[in-house]
């Protein structure tokens, strides 16, 4: 339930690797990030926004997605004409409704009544024409077009809660939000509104990260479940895991200095690296949310074409045998490598007491797969085979019947669709598995994409042996068959009543 498909269901109907790994359903639109409604002046800057805030390649995106949609109805005609091999829904999302109502001055000003007004329509019209309901991002911490924080950042809290509002008022569809650490709100909101909500995410932390610790956040959470909220958390059982080329490190620009960087054209950020006035700037940041700095020793050095010996080592090594900070020590090679620097990163979620508490806790829906964004970062679209193997067979947490429920029936009752059961009259989606030999498979870089852009893949899992999507096999002895069908079988999700 949390994917950003949004781009690559026009290119790959397969939705690959997700389909590979036994999923016949995927809701994208997470976070705000919906590719409709767009106006034609405003595509560049939503496509720059993707870029930068889920790693989705601007190239491969000018060159994969072809503009004959505007409206949020409009774009689900063109999924449903392409066709997908599995079930595809989405959220219409705050940045794109901010975009097409502001134009670029969206990233700069909360909106005006009138265009709060004309959201809400948009919304609404979303709504009806199928989307699965609306999606916003405040955690404030992802930088768009320009190195400018995301068009939802720059909306009121009164702009925000009048746009998930539209969804109570027409009786159906789900809200999903990033609200950052101040999610207390949610809990209100859905109150009021009367509407399945769910929000991304409650993940472990090592002490020295200056956030609230999980076990804060999961009780604060379930008291207010208790209290009659209806809302769910997302949690996964994937550590929080990249692999970050330094042209484009994606993942430090929770840190404001690095917007700096955002700004600059790839050419120029070499020297930026070198400046050590920025250094110090970033190392503030890296002090005052303490991200990192316990992670220097596990972060790994995976490619670096000007000193080849150090793939492998730590930057924490690297570092104390240079005499200097890790920051400088990751610089230093960003230069030398002309930014081809590339570093696996693991930043939370890796505390497997703690990762256990959370999957095994009432209201925590698993999610958070991000499968079609950070493509060359992160495979986690592995998720499902990697629970269930790793976690429920191996590790034990949840007997299988739980496990299964929540990877299905648990999920589609949050969004409110017939899926998840087997029962007579059911959408025929089903995964046979062999479960004692069941795995993810290995990881793989790879460039398949559009414009010859790149991406990590694991085409090879284990056990996986059939998939049926609405009684079509698209998988079929242990290999995947969606390229000799002569029909796709997938549907548009929708919880609209009309509908369903």
């Amino acid at each position: 339930i949390h994917t950003h498909y949004d781009p690559q269901v026009l290119w790959d109907p397969a939705l690959t690797p997700s389909s590979w790994h036994g999923v016949t359903s995927v809701v994208a639109g997470n976070c705000g990030y919906s590719l409709a409604p767009t106006r034609p002046e405003g595509r560049a800057s939503l496509l720059r926004t993707l870029d930068k805030v889920e790693d989705m390649r601007l190239a491969t995106l000018e060159a994969g997605v072809a503009w004959d949609f505007e409206s949020y109805p409009e774009y689900l005609d063109a999924v449903r004409r392409r066709g997908s091999a599995i079930h595809f829904g989405g959220y219409v999302g705050h940045t794109a409704l901010r975009l097409y109502a502001l134009g670029d001055e969206a990233y700069e000003r909360p909106a005006s009544e009138r265009e709060i007004a004309q959201m809400q329509q948009l919304v609404a019209e979303s709504l009806r024409g199928g989307a699965l309901g609306f999606s916003s991002d405040r955690a404030g911490f992802h930088l768009g077009d320009g190195g400018r924080p995301v068009p939802s950042m720059a909306a009121t809290q009164q702009e925000t809660e009048a746009l998930m509002e539209v969804v109570g008022e027409l009786g159906h569809g789900v809200v999903h939000v990033a609200p950052g650490e101040d999610f207390a709100w949610v809990y209100a909101l859905q109150r009021r509104i009367g509407r399945p909500l769910h929000w991304s995410a409650i993940l472990t932390y090592p002490p020295e990260v200056k956030r609230a610790p999980y076990q804060q956040k999961l009780a604060d959470h379930e008291a207010r479940r208790r209290a009659g909220a209806k809302v769910w958390v997302q949690v996964t059982c994937r550590p929080i895991e990249q692999e970050l080329l330094m042209r484009e490190p994606t993942a430090f620009y929770v840190m404001p200095a690095f917007s700096e960087l955002v700004a600059l054209p790839h050419e120029k950020r070499a020297g930026l690296y070198a400046d050590l006035g920025w250094r110090a700037r970033v190392q503030a940041n890296l002090d005052e949310n303490g991200l990192l700095n316990s992670r220097w020793d596990g972060m790994r050095v995976l490619e670096s074409p000007a000193h080849p010996e150090l793939v492998g080592r730590s930057i924490g090594s690297i570092a104390a045998a240079r005499g200097s900070s890790p920051f400088d020590a990751i610089c230093d090679l960003s230069v030398d490598d002309g930014l081809c620097t590339r570093l696996c990163v693991t930043f939370a979620n890796d505390d497997v007491d703690g990762v256990t508490r959370l999957l095994q806790a009432d209201g925590c829906i698993l999610g958070l797969s991000d499968a079609g964004a950070h493509v060359a970062q992160i495979c986690d679209a592995i998720l499902p085979t990697d629970f269930l193997a790793h976690w429920v067979r191996d590790r034990e947490v949840m007997t299988l019947e739980r496990g299964i429920r929540k990877l299905s029936g648990e999920l589609a009752e949050v969004m409110e669709l017939d899926r998840g059961l087997l029962r007579v009259g059911a959408p025929a989606d089903l995964v046979v598995l062999d479960y004692e030999r069941l795995s993810p498979g290995p990881i793989r870089r790879v460039r398949d994409m559009p414009a010859d852009g790149e991406r990590l893949v694991a085409d090879a899992p284990v056990g996986i042996d059939q998939v049926l999507v609405a009684g079509v096999p698209i998988r079929s002895d242990g290999s995947p068959i969606v390229e000799r069908l002569d029909r796709l079988p997938g549907t548009i999700l929708t919880n609209a009543p009309a509908r369903r």
